[in-house]
Order: structure tokens, then sequence, then C-alpha cells
């Protein structure tokens, strides 16, 4: 698969849900699901995956900022629950790995147009120096 054709989320990683703590604390009936997906990601997507989870175009009030991360080609949201993806996070991961490829897909064409541009302007600054050099003479008949 290419850059261009964007990650996808493949499913549910099963045996990588965690058990809640159910300790009677704030939050301990939530845990962690990791979701694979199509191939791994690089930096730049896993960055911004997290940020745009942490502010989605759009999202319900049940939306948890700070609770998603990148692992290896695994998007793990640490901090709910089955129930919780199937009703409510579901539709806004969907969202967010569409908004990160689109995102991703044009860094990667803005970093290649400007390493293009870079690799002209070499071929340019040395095209210059071979023919100043070309015409350089260095015996005495000027």
């Amino acid at each position: 698969m290419s850059v261009a054709e964007g990650i996808a989320l493949a499913g549910v990683d099963v045996d990588g849900v965690t058990a809640p703590r159910n300790d009677g604390t704030r939050r301990s009936g939530l845990y962690a699901v990791p979701f694979t997906l199509s191939r791994r990601p690089d930096e730049p997507w896993s960055r911004l995956f997290v940020q745009n989870w942490d502010q989605p175009p759009t999202f319900t009030a049940m939306h948890r900022r700070g609770i998603a991360r990148v692992s290896g080609d695994r998007v793990v949201l640490d901090g709910t629950t089955m129930d919780e993806v199937e009703r409510v996070h579901l539709a806004t991961l969907k969202l967010v790995v569409q908004l990160t490829n689109q995102q991703h897909g044009q860094l990667v064409e803005r970093e290649s147009a400007r390493r293009a541009a870079a690799e002209q302007a070499d071929r340019l600054r040395r095209q210059a120096v071979d023919d100043v050099a070309r015409r350089l003479r260095f015996d005495d008949s000027n």
C-alpha cells in the first residue's frame, strides 16, 4: 500500500484489550482498546493522528481528549470501553483517520515539492559553476 492510499482501520486487536481496574477510583471502569491499522504509520502521521483525536472537527460530549496514542501499527484509546467505542468513539475514530490521511498526504506533497525545488536549485547552481569553470582560462592568453 502506498502512502497516497493512506492508512485504514483494520479492526480491534481483541487480544490487546486490557481489563478495567474496577477498584472504585475515578475512571477505574475504563481500559485500553487497541485498533489495528492497515500498516505502520510514520511519525508525522502518528503525531497528526493524536492532534486530530484531541481536536476533531466533530465529536460528541462523550469524546475524551488525551486518550489516543499510536504504537507500531496500532491506535490505542486508553481510557474507554468497548461499549463506548461502539456507541461513540468509532465514528470519531474513522473521521480522525480520514482527516489524518488527508493532512499527511498534503504534508508529503509539500515535502516532495520542497525537495524537488531544492534539487532543481542545486542543479542550476552546479550548471552555473560548470559554465563559468569552462570559460575560465588559466594560460597566459587571457
